[in-house]
Formats: structure tokens, sequence, C-alpha cells
């Protein structure tokens, strides 16, 4: 007697699978029965969950059916005449057949029977190339209907990580040219730091330049009046050129014209 379970019509699924094949496949693998039963355990439970029923997709069955073997396309010919070769003025020819020569008349019916089992051996091939023409021709319109499904269902998700990937490429775009432009923006600013630390500098050295000039009493002095015969004697500084002595003239004079 038999330890395996009897095999009702509804057999359990482990995700989507029936469980006899994995049974089957556990024990031809060596796997002690404690642990089949285990494995079997866990998987059901994982897939019922709590409460849970789990729901199978049934596999794509083609409507068209196309036999693996088809015996009524099977073409078995073979012939039944054999010529022997004739010899001049030696083989009797005759229409009848003698217990020595079949005639001609039975070698010619001989060739007849060929040809039809070939004309039938060749209608046998036709039909069944027809045949196997509408199968398959039935076979790739539910492919088309089949893929033709699966397109309308794939183009949705298609069409989103599309928008996904050029929204990713927009953000990546748009983070690169505001990193371009902030550091735009800081040499600019930089610039303008230099720039004013520059002027900055001029204005101090201009500064110190003038402070410099004043106290080392670069400053010119106050232009003195014009001279009068009011500020004369304690009352100017200078004298003009008219009123200087003229001292190198009579000492260069020659002493006799004197007297």
């Amino acid at each position: 007697m038999s330890d395996e379970p009897e095999r009702t019509g509804e057999e359990q699924l482990v995700h989507g699978v029936p469980a006899h094949p994995i049974v089957d496949a556990l024990r031809s693998a060596g796997v002690a029965e404690d642990d089949v039963v285990a494995v079997l355990g866990r998987a059901i439970a994982r897939q019922s969950g709590a409460g849970l029923t789990t729901t199978v997709t049934p596999p794509f069955v083609f409507q068209t059916t196309v036999p693996q073997v088809a015996p009524q396309c099977e073409v078995h010919f073979e012939p039944s005449f054999t010529h022997p070769d004739f010899v001049d003025g030696v083989t009797v020819v005759q229409a009848g057949e003698t217990p020595t020569e079949i005639g001609f008349n039975r070698r010619f019916h001989a060739i007849e029977d060929d040809l039809a089992d070939i004309a039938d051996a060749l209608r046998t091939v036709s039909n069944c190339m027809k045949e196997l023409r509408l199968e398959l021709f039935g076979v790739v319109q539910e492919l088309q209907v089949k893929i033709t499904a699966l397109d309308r269902r794939i183009d949705p998700l298609k069409d989103k990580a599309e928008t996904k990937e050029t929204k990713e490429k927009e953000k990546e775009k748009e983070g690169k040219d505001t990193k371009e432009k902030e550091g735009k923006d800081d040499k600019e600013k930089e610039k303008e730091i230099k720039e004013k630390e520059k002027d900055k500098e001029k204005e101090g050295e201009k500064d110190g330049s003038k402070e410099f000039t004043e106290l080392a009493g670069a400053v010119p002095p106050d232009p003195l009046p014009p001279a009068s015969e009011e500020n004369e004697g304690g009352d100017r500084t200078f004298i003009s050129l008219a009123d200087r002595p003229d001292v190198g003239r009579n000492a260069l004079a020659d002493p006799e014209e004197d007297s």
C-alpha cells in the first residue's frame, strides 16, 4: 500500500503550481519526508496568510490544437515494379503472360499501380501541409491577440517609466544649471568683493598721502599781500628786485672812471 495521499480533483496549489510535482521533485532529490512536509507546509502558509485566499491566474492555453504527431500524415511508398533488361534477338516480347514472361500488359499495369501509390502519397503530404498551415495560422492569430493584450498592459507602464526618466533627467539638468548659476554668482560676488577691496585700498592710499602732506608742512602758504607804500619798512618781510642794492655793479666798476 502506497503512503502517498490520494489526489483529489481540487489539488492544493503552491504559488500556482500543483503540490504533487513539488513533492515528487523533493523526494527524487533525496530530501527526507519530514523535510518535504515542512517545506511544503511553510510554502502553503506563506501564500495563504491570515485568512487570505490565493488567486491563481490560469496559464495561457492555445485554442488551436496542433498535435505533436499526426499518424494520418505518414507516407509509406514502396515501388512494386522492377524491370529486367531485355536482350535484342534473345528476349521474347509478348503482350500476354506466360510461365516464363509476365508480358507487357502486366508490366505496364505494375507501373500504373506505382504511379497511383505515388499520387496518393503526394495527396497525403499536400493535405497534411495544408492542415498544418491552417493550424499555424490559428496559432499566429492567437499570439497576435495575446501580444496585443500584453502591449496594452505594458504601454502605460512604459509611458510611466519614460515619464519618470524624463522627470529625473529634467531634475538633474535643473540641479546642474542651478549649480552652474550658483558658481557664476559666487564668482561675480568674489569679483565685486575684490573690486571693493581695491577701491578701499586706493581711497586709503589717497587719505594717507594727504595726511602725510599736511603733517610734513607741504601745504603751500597763503599768498603775500602786494607791496605798497603802507607796508614798507618793518612791515615787509622780503624785498623786491627793484629795492635790492646795486652791490655787484659798484664792485665791478673801474675806479679811474669814478675819479
